[in-house]
């Protein structure tokens, strides 16, 4: 291949050299003259051109999956050996026309950082999340020719993290912040369904991920229950957690009795406990003394 690449050059020097040559011997009619400039410039246009094709000269796995958070990195391998320089060597996106990352250049897209060696272009998501899910482009371009080879980046995991909330008595708040894709939260007491006593809400971040959180009016026998993230897009759930109920708020919340007063009570109750031990002590010291 590299013997074909240095005579083809050679081939193409001396041609175009040849047809320069021609421009001594026109012919004199202004017709003829003409019609012989309008078939070098076509020549040497088509020879010029057949420099800068097509050459295989990058090799990509042409799928890759990302998890939220998780940095990845897409590698384009350089499969020849041949001899070049680099005109220009970049990283685009498809679906984002401003988007260029370029090794040499030290104003690249936030988020990302391109690298250049010898043997591979590498680009690194730091932090991906849905927003980068598209397909990326690794291009190269030298004095032999150009080449380019496509990565489609899908997304795999993204379960975010968890907050359990008591908001005020008889109510219990789940909420899964940074999820994706977009889903509903389902409640259980043990094996029964109890979701029919909840409301939902989802909002969508700028990054793409979601924040879903469910707010659970609690019965008066639900002391254990499990909320569970379920993924509308991949049909099953991602995420569940399970927490228990504190019986003494809910059996307050039963018969009606504020909160405020129940702490009142327990100090109460630890005070007369106190004084109460202290007189036997004080019962128990005078009988010994005696």
């Amino acid at each position: 291949f590299i013997v074909s690449v240095g005579v083809r050059r050679r081939v193409d020097r001396d041609c175009r050299n040849f047809l320069l040559s021609l421009s001594t011997y026109l012919p004199t009619s202004e017709k003829q003259k003409q019609k012989m400039l309008v078939i070098m410039a076509f020549l040497i246009v088509l020879l010029v051109s057949g420099n800068t094709t097509d050459v295989k000269m990058l090799d990509a796995f042409p799928n890759q999956t990302m998890n939220c958070k998780e940095r990845i990195v897409l590698q384009c391998n350089i499969t020849t050996s041949m001899e070049f320089q680099i005109v220009a060597i970049y990283w685009t996106k498809q679906a984002e026309k401003g988007f260029k990352c370029d090794p040499k250049s030290s104003n690249n897209p936030p988020g990302f950082e391109c690298n250049y060696t010898r043997e591979a272009l590498t680009l690194t998501i730091l932090h991906p999340t849905p927003a980068n899910i598209d397909a990326y482009y690794c291009s190269i371009m030298t004095d032999s020719g150009h080449d380019s080879k496509k990565i489609n980046v899908s997304l795999g995991k993204c379960s975010g993290e968890f907050f359990p909330n008591m908001t005020v008595p008889g109510q219990m708040e789940c909420s899964f912040n940074s999820v994706y894709p977009d889903g509903i939260i389902n409640w259980f007491h043990y094996d029964k369904n109890v979701t029919s006593n909840s409301n939902i809400k989802s909002l969508k971040n700028s990054d793409g991920t979601f924040n879903i959180s469910s707010i659970l009016n609690i019965q008066d026998n639900e002391e254990r229950l499990n909320c569970s993230l379920w993924s509308i897009k991949n049909g099953r759930y991602l995420k569940d957690q399970e927490f228990e109920v504190e019986v003494k708020v809910k059996a307050a919340v039963r018969v009606g009795v504020p909160l405020s007063q129940i702490n009142r009570t327990s100090k109460h109750n630890c005070l007369s406990w106190t004084l109460l031990l202290l007189a036997l002590m004080f019962s128990l010291r005078t009988s010994l003394s005696l």
